[in-house]
């Protein structure tokens, strides 16, 4: 089996003097493209109460695209585990696995944003704890019958699913890990490994292959089957350099809106920082009336394809060559985070175009 390539729907909301529909409606029409064009899934994001990702339930907008599809996977991720009742997540997952079996598995996270766990009451020294405490009880609600559970955060009387998942064993658990220890972590577990730039984009050459070797080193060390490994980036195509670069702005805004949401002033310049464990930070007063203040950064245009792994704006047959280069190294899946501001139309007609002259690089 070659890569495959899939597409995510972010709900970012910059300009928010536009109605909040038009984001939602963008997003439906990207989750329409990538099941009429052969993307092979969707990774849909979460988070709340800002602009940068404003869809506050992965998995309830994950039902509306399984409604609309027949054959195009589904992972709404990541869900940050701390934030909610673990039997509720197994609950609500085992749901839509029997609205579309098969074709569904779950992101799961700690968190990287103090913002959103501020509001829900979550300490950070309690992040991590709670994180391995829910997974655990998930991935036994899955799988058990009248699960009892005594634990530091969450305890409960002998409890089953009903209904329980239609896939055998269940669905399948990717974990969202950006550093070393991280993704060893998920390799010593056997899930799947969904992963990223640390730091938003403008990923130097080098941290990617860093990051899979690191899961391929503890996989190999544990002795665990290996499982999926799903890898984010930044694309548009275009049929010359110019024209791939024409929405290079909006990538840049992105990028600063991440960064406010993630790490605030400052840069990480070295690859031992960007590959180290991310703390969720300081609290910060940079959401007014729900709308963040992003970062600064700025980035040249010149050379970006020679100077970073990540955005990749290019042509045809360069984007190819850089997705190739990722398929040869064990990366399973490549999601495309194509919606950085354009409009959405425009989107649709970029997922075509990769239809047209990407894809069939990675068919079967």
């Amino acid at each position: 089996m070659g890569m495959k390539i899939w597409v995510t729907a972010p709900f970012f909301y910059p300009d928010m003097s536009r109605p909040w529909s038009e984001v939602l409606d963008g997003m439906i029409k990207i989750v329409d493209a990538a099941e009429e064009y052969g993307f092979e899934g969707i990774t849909i994001n979460e988070n709340q109460f800002q602009n940068y990702v404003t869809n506050p339930s992965a998995m309830m907008f994950a039902t509306v695209a399984a409604q609309r599809t027949k054959r195009l996977r589904i992972v709404p991720g990541v869900v940050v585990l701390p934030a909610y009742n673990p039997l509720l997540v197994a609950s609500e997952m085992s749901l839509l696995d029997n609205l579309a079996p098969g074709r569904v598995g779950i992101g799961v996270a700690r968190g990287g944003s103090r913002f959103q766990l501020d509001r829900l009451g979550v300490k950070p020294a309690d992040q991590r704890a709670m994180y391995e405490e829910g997974l655990e009880i998930v991935r036994r609600l899955f799988t058990e019958d009248d699960v009892a559970h005594d634990g530091q955060y969450y305890s409960f009387p002998p409890t089953t699913l009903v209904p329980k998942p239609a896939s055998q064993p269940h669905p399948g658990i990717w974990v969202a890990s950006q550093s070393t220890d991280g993704v060893r972590k998920v390799a010593q577990q056997g899930l799947n490994l969904i992963t990223a730039p640390n730091y938003g984009n403008f990923e130097p050459y080098g941290d990617l292959e860093d990051l899979l070797a690191a899961y391929n080193d503890e996989i190999e060390k544990s002795g665990n089957t290996r499982g999926e490994v799903m890898v984010l980036r930044h694309t548009w195509l275009g049929r010359t350099e110019e024209e791939a670069l024409e929405y290079f702005d909006d990538v840049v805004n992105e990028y600063n809106y991440y960064m406010a949401l993630v790490k605030g002033p400052g840069t990480v310049d070295t690859k031992e920082g960007r590959l180290a464990t991310r703390d969720v930070g300081e609290s910060r007063d940079y959401v007014h009336r729900g709308k963040m203040t992003p970062e600064n950064h700025s980035f040249s245009k010149d050379n970006l394809l020679e100077k970073y792994a990540d955005p990749i704006l290019t042509t045809p047959d360069k984007m190819i060559e850089r997705f190739k280069s990722y398929e040869k190294i064990g990366v399973d899946h490549l999601a495309c985070l194509i919606a950085v501001g354009q409009p959405a139309d425009e989107i649709v007609k970029n997922l075509k175009f990769m239809s047209e002259e990407v894809l069939p690089a990675f068919a079967d």
